[in-house]
């Protein structure tokens, strides 16, 4: 995981969410499940066509009345034969308008997380798939999209580990999900940071440097402490995820990865908000002096809301440290 980190990290840099998204997202959220719970054929084939960068692929759970509450979804998997006919919507997926392949949650049972099913679509021999890009308030180029699936055959053999245990499958992807945004906000508040640091070393009010206001200093030192603080934590929690098993880290990394996740995005807000009004107007345009900001300060709900909201993240943190009666 530390070579992912330092991956992810040197690609953020360029302090866009949306090319961020648009190069990597779909690969990092939507090919785990096949990874760890498909077929050896999924694995030869579909793997290695994305991993080549020949194929996309994205991973398709949030419905129009399904978010962050998974087991609500309403995306149908009927069983005929040798088949399953999928109906149903998807939305906000990245990467959907351009993918090749679709992880798809589908509903195969009873209500609830166990009637849960995952499957791999694909677009050029399933007929059924249509897909409508979507205008975002930020990650202009990550291919935010709409999907929708009417009468899509799919090959029984397509399905992603065992019927009705989808929910296991979408678990054990939402710590790696969590854990590679908490990497991309915060080099994202790092580069907020750094811009801010530079700007208020050449931009003078009243006769001086920014930097020589202790407001700015203040500001500055706040968004220092915060970061670094957040990159600690990171390294802490990638150092377990690398030595602990897999199976428990699922459930015991659960909490504290949801928690980190949270603080992350709150950090990456802070920070966007503070370097904007180190920039005043500039970071009010988007272009010149303030482009970057501008930008990141219209990403921040992308890191705040998906993968599971704020609001829900620290509810499970808590759930899950009461259950195990820290």
């Amino acid at each position: 995981y530390f070579h992912e980190l330092i991956f992810i990290d040197e690609l953020a840099r360029c302090a866009s969410g949306g090319v961020l998204w648009g190069l990597i997202e779909g690969l990092q959220i939507g090919l785990p499940p096949l990874l760890y719970f498909g077929t050896e054929e999924m694995r030869k084939t579909v793997a290695k066509q994305c991993l080549m960068g020949e194929k996309i692929i994205c991973l398709n759970i949030t419905e129009p009345s399904a978010g962050s509450d998974v087991a609500a979804m309403k995306t149908v998997a009927k069983k005929e034969g040798d088949h399953y006919i999928v109906n149903g919507n998807k939305k906000w997926i990245t990467n959907g308008i351009f993918s090749d392949y679709f992880t798809v949650a589908v509903r195969t049972g009873e209500k609830g997380m166990r009637g849960v099913s995952m499957m791999l679509l694909e677009r050029d021999t399933m007929p059924g798939i249509d897909t409508k890009r979507m205008d975002c308030q930020g990650v202009w180029p990550s291919g935010t999209t709409y999907v929708e699936f009417d009468n899509v055959k799919v090959p029984a053999k397509n399905l992603i580990g065992q019927e009705n245990e989808g929910f296991k499958v979408i678990m054990k992807n939402f710590n790696h999900e969590r854990w590679g945004f908490v990497v991309q906000a915060n080099r994202f508040s790092r580069c907020l940071l750094e811009d801010s640091w530079n700007y208020a070393t050449k931009r003078a009010t009243f006769g001086k440097k920014l930097m020589e206001h202790p407001v700015i200093r203040w500001k500055l030192a706040e968004m220092a402490r915060q970061v670094e603080a957040t990159h600690n934590w990171l390294e802490n929690m990638t150092l377990q995820m690398c030595e602990m098993p897999k199976e428990q880290a699922m459930t015991v990394l659960g909490g504290p990865i949801a928690l980190m996740k949270a603080h992350s995005s709150k950090v990456f807000e802070y920070c966007a908000r503070e370097a904007r009004q180190i920039f005043g107007g500039n970071a009010y345009t988007r272009t010149g002096l303030g482009e970057r900001v501008e930008r990141l300060y219209r990403d921040v709900g992308a890191y705040a809301i998906p993968g599971g909201s704020e609001e829900i993240l620290l509810d499970l943190a808590v759930r899950q440290a009461t259950r195990a009666k820290l």
